[in-house]
């Protein structure tokens, strides 16, 4: 037997009376209310275009009119013919073995996991 027989063998009920009005004015109050989420909606988007905005003029400006065409360059020079140089950029690796090792000579912490309280009724799983 499937569903739709199932459903066809049930009586059939009758809605209140009223329910229609109570849904119908649910609905109207709904939409009343509506300019207003729809204006917050357009702030929101127009504040974050704003940011975009802001932040593309941000690049475009760091990008070609901040920097120069030759600055890009390694060695470039200047019209009045000084050399114009990037800084190097020097990593050392750091060994931080030894430094771990005798922070403390305490061995590390154990954890012992059991139930303080005999209030609690919530179920601690280990």
């Amino acid at each position: 037997m499937n569903d739709s027989e199932m459903l066809k063998g049930l009586p059939r009920v009758a809605a209140p009376s009223g329910f229609e009005g109570l849904v119908l004015d649910a609905l109207q109050a709904r939409l009343r209310l509506l300019p207003g989420r729809r204006r917050s909606r357009v702030f929101r988007w127009a504040m974050a275009g704003t940011a975009a905005g802001v932040l593309a003029l941000f690049a475009g400006l760091n990008i070609f009119v901040l920097r120069g065409p030759d600055s890009s360059a390694l060695g470039a020079s200047r019209p009045d013919g000084e050399v114009v140089s990037s800084p190097v950029q020097l990593n050392e690796p750091v060994n931080y073995r030894h430094e771990v090792r005798t922070a403390s000579v305490e061995p590390g912490t154990v954890y012992i996991l059991e139930q303080v309280s005999e209030a609690s009724h919530t179920l601690f799983k280990y």
